[in-house]
């Protein structure tokens, strides 16, 4: 046996591709409604490809899966809308999926966003009341789990009101996701569910007076945000990330650095155009990784005169003075 033999039960019907093989005899097994489940290695035969050949059985993982009946349909009818569903494979794993309990197809796509780098995981066209798996994911890292992102349009054939784009970025907090169980529509399983089209059933018709209405509002914030961004910052600023953010506690360490540096950078650039002579960054001492990307960035900058260790007698090595030219 290797990973994407087809096999079939020997005490049932079922058949699947091995995803997998674990611990103590187990294989995984992905069977055809796209749901991997752990079996014993014994349990299983090896289905000849003649055999799937002839009866034209074979087929690969599923990607996109049979639409139901207008019975099941109507079941979820009260629930349409775009969920992602984390469904229990066992104690220590979930399958995530993209249901699209809408009428609409849905062109898609789907990745995972950290540290500002973006990884696509899959794409594609996924049809009315259908769902589509995107990864496995281990519980015992749900801290390091990144942001998940979903882009849709909205398609149907004939005549309907054009739906408006949709981008949505998932974080998860654990206090919110493990009280989220509930019955996942076209799936029909338990699952941690999240809805992520606005009001449901596909997004938001395009209303022409609002775009032009958010156009003139958008141009409007660029102007005010302009504005702020070259006020005078105050003489000492402070990188803790508890003074960042209220959000820090779903951070995982490299977001938080990546924060502080933006901050940084951004409150530097803000003293230097507002001509200031010297600012003051808190940085902590910690194990000295912040400061010393600081001090890394701060050495290959054109318009600053020097910098050095500050206010020890207060922070130790905690704090960094810059001087600008």
């Amino acid at each position: 046996m290797k990973i994407g033999d087809k096999v079939r039960m020997l005490r049932g019907s079922e058949e699947g591709i091995i995803t997998r093989f674990m611990d103590d005899g187990l294989i995984e097994v992905e069977i055809e409604d796209g749901f991997p489940i752990p079996v014993m290695r014994a349990e299983v035969v090896v289905v000849a490809k003649e055999e799937a050949d002839y009866f034209k059985q074979e087929k690969t993982s599923s990607v996109t899966h049979k639409a139901p009946s207008p019975q099941e349909v109507s079941k979820t009818r009260s629930r349409q809308g775009m969920y992602i569903a984390f469904v229990q494979f066992n104690d220590k794993q979930l399958s995530a999926y993209f249901v699209n309990n809408t009428e609409f197809e849905m062109p898609y796509l789907i990745g995972e966003e950290s540290n500002e780098n973006f990884k696509g995981l899959i794409s594609g066209s996924l049809e009315a009341n259908n769902y589509v798996k995107i990864k496995d994911v281990l519980v015992s890292q749900f801290d390091q789990w990144p942001t998940i992102v979903i882009q849709t349009l909205f398609f149907r054939n004939g005549y309907f009101s054009l739906r408006e784009p949709l981008t949505r970025k998932l974080k998860f907090k654990a206090s919110t996701f493990f009280k989220s169980q509930s019955q996942a529509p076209i799936i029909d399983k338990p699952a941690f569910l999240f809805q992520i089209d606005e009001g449901g059933a596909g997004g938001k018709p395009i209303d022409p007076d609002k775009v032009k209405e958010r156009i003139y509002a958008n141009t409007q914030e660029q102007d005010v945000a302009n504005r702020i961004s070259f006020s005078r910052p105050p003489q000492q600023v402070d990188l803790h990330i508890e003074k960042l953010t209220k959000s820090y506690d779903t951070m995982n360490n490299n977001d938080m650095m990546e924060l502080q540096l933006k901050t940084f950078e951004e409150t530097l650039d803000r003293a230097i155009a507002t001509g200031m002579d010297e600012i003051t960054f808190i940085h902590g001492v910690g194990n000295g990784t912040l400061r010393n990307r600081i001090h890394k960035k701060l050495s290959k900058m054109q318009g600053i005169k020097y910098f050095e260790d500050s206010m020890k007698e207060k922070f130790g090595f905690g704090a960094t003075l810059v001087r600008i030219k």
